[in-house]
């Protein structure tokens, strides 16, 4: 009788199966969760899985409902999938498209120009932008999930998870198939793919070493280098068959330990190059990668910023969703939520989390160290402490979201990391805060923050308002530009001219770390 093996994240399953029987019934005796929306009749294409040999062959409902890029990389239905031998199955979570993440244009529609794909693949958000070859003109932007995510949120559990080969491949797949998800996001007709004739794709350093399927020895341990910095003109043999043979796919290069081709895109994209004035720009993620010019010398450096700012690790928590909470106005007695699409709130986003803090600091319910009031001059009768012994704070009045000590602790953190990482660069460049022309903020979670919260965290150097700018796609915008054949020479020249500063090497880091993560402007 053939075994079936599932896998979800640190958890493994196996039970038996009977030849010709649907894989999802054996899945759903693992008791690993498998999301099946329309119960398996087949009608939703929402149980996709990720299977390794063993299955019969798609049938007509696979084929209406998975691309041909998904059935190359073993994405199957698992509702409908019957079992032939032996299968090894990875559950993914279920793709998260955002809607906040781009307004384009309908030019790409109006010629048949050839069309070029920019792929960010982040460790949480993996987006894709629809340009035009001839112009440079970014017209359509989407994203979903990094399937990724069933090894944990951070890129430290990935990279222990691919020091076994099975895991390291299953990675590397999940990575296509995430790809794919974000592609598929754009809602391209089989016209306009048709005419797309290349493909750049940039990420942090563990994204890019997982996808190319490069050894990550050197990654784990100091001095956390990558095992290659080279670009990849040409890697569409470790696409797996998501692309057509004609699709040239290109994997720009790396600046140094954990500091990617995604970074490299940012400086490009905010003109590091070429800067008349000192700036700084910070992709605020899982991996925070920030990078400040005096206007000859390029910096840059990562730091762990933890996945708070994805909404991961936070108690009420939520990615990108329909009612999940962006912002938060405090009067009197009352909370006031502001939501994706307007919808009941169902958990806090990274910028949601930001700007709740904030608003409850302005109201001194908590103090300048993190701590919540001991005795609050509002809300004094929403606070507990959960089944720790961790005080809390009940936000709705169905209990269902609460803000925790721990919660703010996380984001503590993570704004610590990101201050202390910005003060080292610009110490090294001699520059100080009012010397700023401009700070971008960018990524999913940057370009959506409030500046103002920002500020009064301290998240950033006590700067001028207007020197602050948020762009989403900074490094998506960046791999658009390195879609031809000049841009992807600029990128080469960029990341053979930006220096790599090692944090954890630096003496001061420890001490601004901690002096950073009071929750005050000048901190």
């Amino acid at each position: 009788m053939p075994q079936i093996t599932v896998t979800y994240g640190e958890k493994t399953a196996t039970v038996s199966a009977e030849v010709g029987s649907l894989i999802g019934d054996a899945i759903t005796r693992t008791g690993l969760p498998l999301e099946q929306p329309c119960a398996g009749r087949g009608t939703c294409g929402k149980c996709k899985i990720l299977a390794e040999a063993g299955l019969a062959p798609p049938d007509e409902i696979e084929h209406k409902n998975l691309s041909e890029g998904e059935l190359a990389v073993g994405n199957r239905l698992a509702c409908r999938a019957r079992v032939v031998e032996d299968v090894e199955v990875t559950l993914a979570p279920i793709v998260i498209y955002s809607n906040k993440i781009f307004k384009g244009s309908n030019a790409y529609k109006k010629s048949d120009t050839p069309l070029g794909l920019a792929i960010d693949l982040g460790s949480t958000t993996v987006a894709a932008f629809l340009t035009m070859l001839d112009t440079g003109e970014v017209c359509a932007g989407g994203a979903g999930l990094n399937q990724q995510t069933v090894f944990g949120a951070d890129v430290i559990s990935r990279l222990a998870a691919a020091e076994n080969p099975e895991d390291a491949e299953r990675l590397h797949k999940l990575a296509l198939a995430s790809i794919n998800q974000a592609v598929d996001s754009l809602k391209l007709s089989r016209r306009v793919k048709e005419r797309i004739e290349r493909v750049t794709i940039v990420g942090n350093v563990a994204m890019h070493h997982l996808l190319a399927r490069l050894p990550i020895d050197t990654l784990a341990v100091i001095p956390f280098q990558p095992y290659s910095r080279q670009a990849l003109p040409d890697a569409s043999g470790l696409m797996g068959g998501i692309f057509p043979q004609h699709v040239k796919v290109m994997l720009p290069p790396l600046i140094g330990g954990f500091v990617g081709s995604d970074a490299l895109a940012c400086l490009a994209y905010f003109g590091f190059d070429n800067a008349s004035a000192p700036i700084a720009a910070i992709d605020l993620g899982t991996n925070g990668e920030v990078m400040v010019t005096d206007g000859k010398r390029i910096l840059t450096a990562s730091t762990a910023a933890g996945p708070a700012f994805e909404g991961v690790n936070i108690s009420c928590g939520s990615r990108a969703v329909d009612g999940a909470i962006t912002k938060v106005a405090i009067t009197e007695q009352q909370i006031r939520f502001d939501t994706i699409a307007d919808a009941s709130p169902v958990g806090l986003t990274g910028s949601g989390l930001l700007s709740l803090i904030q608003e409850l600091r302005r109201v001194s319910v908590i103090e300048p160290s993190g701590r919540f009031a001991a005795q609050p001059p509002l809300f004094a009768d929403r606070f507990d402490v959960d089944v720790h012994g961790i005080r809390r704070l009940h936000l709705a009045a169905d209990d269902s979201l609460a803000l925790s000590q721990f919660d703010v602790r996380e984001l503590q953190k993570a704004k610590g990391a990101i201050r202390a990482a910005v003060e080292i660069l610009m110490a090294r460049l001699g520059l100080h805060a009012q010397d700023l022309a401009h700070i971008y903020l960018t990524g999913s979670f940057g370009g959506q923050v409030d500046i103002d919260a920002v500020m009064a965290l301290g998240m950033i150097p006590p700067v001028r308002k207007e020197v602050v700018q948020t762009v989403a796609n900074g490094a998506g915008f960046g791999a658009a530009m390195f879609l031809s054949d000049e841009g992807f020479a600029r990128g080469e020249a960029l990341a053979h001219r930006a220096e790599q500063i090692d944090l954890d090497l630096d003496n001061d880091f420890n001490m601004r770390y901690v002096n950073s993560m009071s929750l005050t402007p000048d901190a």
